[in-house]
């Protein structure tokens, strides 16, 4: 009997071996290496690209791109892989965003493609702690304790201030769960209508339209949306124009949603304002970058979803996808294509 075969990278799949063979639905694994694909057993299957060796039949339906394939520079060798033999129905990705030339390949190839939500809470735990981060000004506190330097400066409290999260979903409700605790007031916009969670997580809810009447209003303005024809260069000269001058700007989102160019001249103004800055233009970011030392500019390296937690939560979504695409029924978080 033809089980479905699901190409999943090897280094993952000793992992998930028992989570797999528990399924209600048998599954044939392929385990794909850089030099080939082979059976759980070790019998080559494939070669690299995907061609079939022997009598062994190589048609994938079903493909899982783990954390550790894009850590491992991966990425694009497994889609061809996974795209040769044109079998591939659905593929699980482990990132929320999936604007990478890869996952449009499998897009345009027509093969229903699942982002993950896995990197939301680490995401909304990492942006919590940029804004905490900026209003103690941890980095005046450090450097003033390496000077031995005794200065008690006050502080900037999360309690009283307005937060602005532009694309409202999972990542901004869950940030809304950790902010409004603090004492902070959220207001949240996205394009389409709230429903009731978003009603539910935020003080307030406002269309992308209502955006500009909110800016001078917000002490933080986060962007969490995806990049979009619509969301690129977003906040550019006007938008920033429209902030208050002692706002703290934060991008855990994608770096072309904000206007480069824009965003330094907005830096370089006289102003108190901040940006606190995960993803950029180009990663990474060249090293002649201004944003590097750039007094106003909080940065970390794209790492706001890679929390410790993230990788069993993928394990965890891919497992429970597969067996929803196994049973026949639409898989959760499908990317239009």
């Amino acid at each position: 009997m033809n089980f479905p075969q699901v190409l999943i990278p090897a280094d993952d799949y000793e992992r998930l071996a028992d989570r797999l063979s528990a399924l209600d639905h048998d599954i044939e694994p392929l385990l794909w290496r850089r030099d080939g694909v082979s059976l759980p057993d070790g019998s080559a299957i494939a070669d690299a690209d995907g061609t079939p060796v022997g009598e062994a039949g190589y048609a994938p339906n079903a493909a899982w791109i783990s954390i550790g394939l894009l850590f491992g520079g991966d990425l694009a060798p497994f889609v061809e892989a996974a795209l040769a033999p044109g079998t591939l129905r659905w593929t699980q990705a482990c990132l929320a965003g999936t604007d990478a030339p890869p996952f449009q390949q499998l897009l345009a190839g027509g093969v229903q493609l699942s982002r993950s939500d896995a990197p939301n809470d680490a995401t909304a735990e990492h942006t919590m702690s940029l804004v905490l981060s900026t209003f103690g000004d941890w980095a005046g506190r450090i450097d003033r304790r390496r000077a031995g330097t005794w200065l008690q400066v006050p502080w900037r409290e999360v309690r009283g201030s307005r937060w602005l999260i532009v694309g409202f979903g999972s990542i901004g409700r869950k940030l809304a769960a950790l902010a409004r605790p603090f004492g902070a007031l959220v207001v949240g916009a996205r394009r389409s209508v709230a429903g009731d969670a978003d009603l539910e997580a935020a003080d307030a809810m406002v269309t992308m339209e209502a955006v500009a009447d909110e800016l001078p209003l917000a002490d933080v303005v986060v962007l969490t949306c995806p990049l979009t024809d619509e969301t690129r260069g977003l906040v550019d000269a006007d938008f920033l124009a429209a902030m208050r001058s002692d706002a703290v700007l934060i991008n855990v989102s994608r770096g072309p949603v904000i206007d480069a160019d824009a965003l330094l001249a907005w830096l370089d103004a006289d102003n108190e304002a901040t940006a606190a800055l995960d993803v950029f233009d180009t990663e990474p970011l060249p090293a002649e970058s201004p944003l590097w030392n750039h007094p106003k500019v909080v940065m970390t390296t794209h790492i706001g979803g890679a929390g410790s937690g993230m990788a069993a939560r993928n394990d965890d979504l891919f497992v429970s996808q597969l067996e929803t695409f196994l049973a026949g029924d639409a898989p959760r978080l499908l990317v239009a294509g």
